[in-house]
C-alpha cells in the first residue's frame, strides 16, 4: 500500500527490478522446456528398438519351416513381435507425454514466480502512474492555480518522513499553516518525478 507513494527514482529501480525478474524466470522456463523436450530422443530410441525387435521376430518366423522347430519357431517369433510392437506404443506414449511435460514445465518455471509479482506490482504501478499523469495534466490546464500548490504541498507532508520535510522547511507544519507552500510543493513534484520547470507557472502564482 506504501507502493503509490514512492519516489519517481525508486519507481525506476523497481521498474528495471521486475523487467529483469521476468526475463531470468522466462529464460529459465524456455531452458527447462528445451531440456526435457531433449528426452523425446530416448523415445525415439525406443521405437526404432522396437522396429528391429518386430522385424527380428519376422526372421525367426522364417525359420518355422524347419522341422520338428515350427511350432516352437513361431510362438517364440509371435512373443518376439508382440514384445517389439509393445514397445514401438510405449516409445511413441513416452514421446507424447516429453512433449507435454515440458511445456507444463515451461509454464510452470515461467508463470508461478512472475505472476503473483506482476498481480502485486503492476496494480501499484498504475496508480502511481495514474497519479502522476493527473498531476501533469493539472499542472498544464491550471498552471496558476493557487489551490494546485497548496494540494501538491499538502500531499508531500502526508507523503514524505519528517526528516525528508526537514530538508526543505525548518517547520514544514508551520508553513502549511501559513500558505508558504512552494517547497512543499516542489518536494512533492520531485517524488512525481516532475521537472520543477513544469510547474514553474503554478509554484510562481502562490508568491503572488
Amino acid at each position: 500500500m506504501a507502493f503509490p507513494v514512492a519516489g519517481a527514482r525508486l519507481v525506476r529501480v523497481l521498474d528495471v527490478a521486475a523487467v529483469l525478474w521476468v526475463i531470468l524466470w522466462i529464460a529459465l522456463a524456455l531452458l527447462v522446456g528445451r531440456e526435457v523436450r531433449n528426452l523425446r530422443d530416448l523415445s525415439d530410441t525406443v521405437v526404432q528398438a522396437g522396429v528391429a525387435v518386430e522385424q527380428t521376430g519376422g526372421l525367426v518366423r522364417g525359420l518355422g519351416n524347419i522341422p520338428f522347430l515350427g511350432d516352437r519357431v513361431s510362438k517364440v517369433a509371435d512373443q518376439v513381435e508382440a514384445a517389439g510392437r509393445s514397445a514401438q506404443v510405449s516409445g511413441r506414449d513416452s514421446r507424447d507425454s516429453t512433449e507435454n511435460l515440458s511445456v507444463l514445465l515451461a509454464l510452470a518455471v515461467g508463470l508461478i514466480p512472475t505472476l503473483p509479482l506482476l498481480g502485486l506490482y503492476l496494480p501499484l504501478r498504475l496508480t502511481w502512474s495514474r497519479d502522476a499523469r493527473a498531476v501533469r495534466a493539472a499542472l498544464r490546464t491550471r498552471p496558476a492555480d493557487p489551490l494546485l500548490t497548496e494540494f501538491l504541498a499538502r500531499r508531500a507532508v502526508a507523503n514524505f518522513p519528517y526528516e525528508r520535510l526537514l530538508s526543505v522547511s525548518s517547520r514544514p507544519f508551520r508553513d502549511i499553516e501559513e500558505g508558504r507552500f512552494d517547497a512543499l510543493a516542489a518536494l512533492e513534484l520531485e517524488r512525481l518525478g516532475i521537472a520543477p520547470a513544469s510547474a514553474g507557472e503554478g509554484a510562481g502564482s502562490q508568491a503572488a
